[in-house]
């Protein structure tokens, strides 16, 4: 008789413990949505692949202002070294130019054919721009740009 009701108690146990777990409201749905990363196309500049990856906002400690990181890497494809550095890159939006951060812990280097560069550009921009075009510029020369949306500061 023990085990019927030791058997029982289990698999009711179960029964609302799967019920209760797949209980997933419209709000966890669109939060999911809102929070997938931002895809981009590699873009091929001189012989160098280029691909932006993750970009992510904190709060700086500047008012109304947010850092903004952006994942990159890059592969030489030319057949003799090359360098690239975030100062390459800037960020247009609403008719204004930002430049990297200069204090941030940006990458910069050269590197040799076949090898792969990566790193990422800091910026700090007001908390108003949520979109805008990243622009590799190297000599301000414009040479290849994504657009991209910039993510709530967490």
């Amino acid at each position: 008789m023990k085990k019927i009701v030791l058997a029982t108690a289990a698999v009711l146990t179960l029964v609302f413990a799967g019920a209760c777990g797949n209980a997933a409201t419209k709000d966890d749905k669109e939060k999911t949505t809102e929070t997938a990363k931002q895809e981009f196309k590699t873009k091929i500049v001189d012989n160098i692949d280029m691909k932006i990856g993750e970009i992510k906002t904190t709060e700086s400690t500047k008012k109304d202002k947010n850092m903004v990181s952006i994942a990159m890497s890059f592969l030489n494809n030319d057949n003799a070294p090359v360098g690239v550095g975030a100062g390459d890159f800037k960020i247009k939006s609403d008719g204004k130019t930002f430049d990297v951060y200069p204090q941030g812990n940006n990458f910069g280097d050269e590197f040799k054919p076949n090898e792969k560069l990566a790193g990422k550009a800091y910026f700090e921009l007001p908390n108003t721009v949520k979109k805008g075009t990243l622009v590799y510029a190297p000599m301000d020369k414009e040479k290849a740009s994504w657009s991209i949306t910039i993510p709530e500061a967490k």
